[in-house]
């Protein structure tokens, strides 16, 4: 999964560089216009002793579950490199965040629109079409692919861009639940949109 998800992050990077050069061209216009946004949407994890997850949210288990297993790194603990929460392969060249194009949201609940800015990034930018990846099937990405829904965006999975903790559930998901309301596809057909 990782592989294929840095894949269409690099795929991205360069369209971004692409559509930045085109644009500095006499009269296009700079700012936004049909320029991608790569957004690296992750928990706050170990902030706050995790406290912004209420103790009545079934989340709650599951994440100080991944927490107790080491899936996040605890040595780093300062709010404003957040960074930290990014699986390397995935970060910008050098590390340097907050670019126009390329930022992190942090988030408080499994649903990208829900509980955080994100929506306002999109409306800012005029962005429509979302390319959605992550974890979890049954968490995040059923979340995220419901609301962006209802909120009229098209949002496309790649099928090599998510990761379930249950195949089963993954499968039924991705197969019979998740078409009803987005396009599930892969990753090739992704990258053929671009091109």
């Amino acid at each position: 999964m990782l592989t294929d998800v840095l894949g269409l992050v690099n795929l991205f990077r360069g369209e971004i560089q692409r559509r930045r050069k085109s644009s500095a061209l006499p009269g296009h216009v700079q700012a936004y216009g049909q320029v991608p946004l790569i957004v690296h949407h992750v928990f706050p994890a170990g902030i706050n002793s995790n406290r912004f997850i209420s103790p009545h949210n079934k989340l709650a288990r599951w994440f100080r579950a991944l927490e107790s297993a080491g899936h996040f790194d605890q040595s780093a603990k300062d709010p404003n490199h957040p960074h930290y929460r990014i699986v390397k392969e995935l970060r910008p060249k050098d590390d340097v965040w907050g670019s126009e194009d390329e930022i992190i949201i942090p988030k408080l609940s499994a649903g990208c629109f829900s509980s955080s800015e994100l929506l306002g990034y999109f409306r800012a930018r005029g962005i429509k079409h979302v390319v959605l990846c992550g974890l979890t099937t049954a968490g995040a990405v059923l979340g995220g692919a419901r609301l962006g829904a209802d909120l009229d965006f098209h949002i496309m999975i790649p099928r090599e861009g998510i990761l379930g903790d249950d195949k089963e559930t993954n499968d039924f998901l991705l197969d019979k639940v998740l078409p009803r309301f987005v396009d599930v596809v892969s990753a090739s057909d992704v990258r053929s949109l671009l091109k």
